[in-house]
């Protein structure tokens, strides 16, 4: 197990809503440590609690150390996993219906991205997730067998049979993925579901781009990357080192939904925006709650057990101070990507959710629910917000500190 330390620069960048990819590699690094600790305990309450699973799940996790490791790492990285890992060990813990024997499909990409020859038996179901792979749709409900060798690899039931390396057909489903680049710097997202069950009841998540949506999002996510880079680099930066995953979502009523999971790093979900601009801010708005949640596993910043509820102008309800904090964090981006505009409705936006934000630090601050690295980080967060409220013209005032 790795031990984790941050300068204390870094984390007072990360407080004023930056941080730039060195300090999102280290939040990823903490996440990889996470994902392993509670795979660890995993196999442990599997074999404590005499799991119907517990000696196909130790085999699995004994072969795993034995992956090489930028292929391990690769995909314990994988939104999904770490998804599943704390779903899993939180189901063994309270004695309900769990199945963590399903570290052999982690085991299975491991290896088809390693190249190492073997066969991984999966535990068949409806559909078998290969993470960040594909899925597999077996015919029967005998075990998945993934072979793998150096020169390719392949899942089989027996009757039915998908090349990994190749495309669909009609049992195999690879992820998706979108590409775009400008000026330089590339951002590359799998497509793909989330590996979260609890979404708002108003979405629905897609593993795949819609049919017949797909150039209009190639197209969307094209513009929204190149203004990104050209007006917001620092940003674009960031999302670059923090996203992998994209999963589309479908609304059942009007407007735009993005949302990001705290046990999924690196993933956002979001539906497809009309404007490019609005899928800009939506990415750096995003990107804000991956890194906040990662830093999280380092620094408790508030009581995490407090009852007190508070009112924000974003939500209708009452949120604890956990989600305030949240909340404020993305925000500060939102309001410093709207301040580098001049139009009618970027003035609009900013005064909005500048407004909106400071009005949630002052509250934070006053709560009493605040840990004493609580409190510095808001702090700094309020220092941020002062220049703009210092401004005579709000829309025009961008603190040098944020990368927005």
């Amino acid at each position: 197990m790795t031990t984790h330390e941050m300068d204390p620069a870094m984390f007072t960048a990360l407080a004023s809503g930056g941080g730039g990819p060195a300090a999102v590699a280290l939040l990823a690094e903490v996440r990889r440590s996470r994902t392993l600790l509670l795979i660890h305990a995993m196999v442990d309450l599997a074999e404590r609690t005499g799991h119907p699973s517990a000696t196909a799940t130790r085999t699995a996790y004994e072969q795993l150390r034995a992956v090489p490791t930028a292929a391990m790492r690769a995909v314990l990285d994988y939104p999904r996993v770490g998804a599943w890992a704390v779903r899993t060990t939180a189901r063994l813990q309270a004695g309900a219906a769990a199945a963590p024997d399903q570290l052999a499909a982690v085991l299975a990409a491991a290896r088809v991205h390693a190249g190492v020859e073997g066969v991984v038996e999966v535990p068949s179901a409806a559909a078998v997730v290969l993470p960040s792979l594909g899925t597999f749709r077996p015919v029967t409900s005998r075990p998945v067998c993934v072979v793998t060798t150096a020169e390719g690899s392949v899942a089989s039931d027996g009757v039915a049979h998908g090349d990994l390396s190749g495309g669909v057909t009609a049992h195999w489903r690879p992820v998706g993925r979108l590409h775009a680049e400008h000026d330089g710097l590339r951002l590359t997202l799998v497509v793909d579901g989330t590996g979260e069950q609890n979404l708002p009841d108003q979405v629905r998540a897609h593993d795949t781009l819609p049919p017949g949506e797909e150039n209009r999002w190639w197209g969307r996510f094209s513009e929204a990357w190149r203004l990104l880079v050209t007006r917001h680099r620092q940003v674009a930066e960031e999302v670059a080192a923090t996203l992998s995953v994209l999963t589309p979502l479908s609304t059942s009523g009007s407007g735009h939904a993005a949302l990001t999971f705290a046990n999924a790093f690196g993933c956002v979900a979001m539906s497809l925006p009309e404007d490019p601009r609005v899928m800009a801010v939506a990415l750096a708005h995003e990107v804000q709650h991956g890194k906040l949640s990662a830093l999280l596993d380092l620094f408790p910043l508030v009581d995490g057990v407090s009852p007190r509820r508070m009112s924000v102008a974003w939500r209708k309800d009452p949120r604890p101070p956990v989600a305030v904090l949240q909340g404020v964090y993305a925000h500060l981006a939102v309001s410093a990507f709207w301040s580098r505009y001049d139009d009618r409705e970027a003035r609009a936006e900013f005064d909005r959710w500048s407004s909106a934000t400071r009005a949630a630090i002052r509250s934070l601050a006053a709560s009493g629910t605040l840990t004493g690295l609580g409190e510095i980080f808001v702090e700094q967060m309020r220092l941020v917000t002062e220049e703009w409220a210092d401004s005579r013209d709000q829309c025009q005032c961008v603190d040098k500190r944020l990368p927005i």
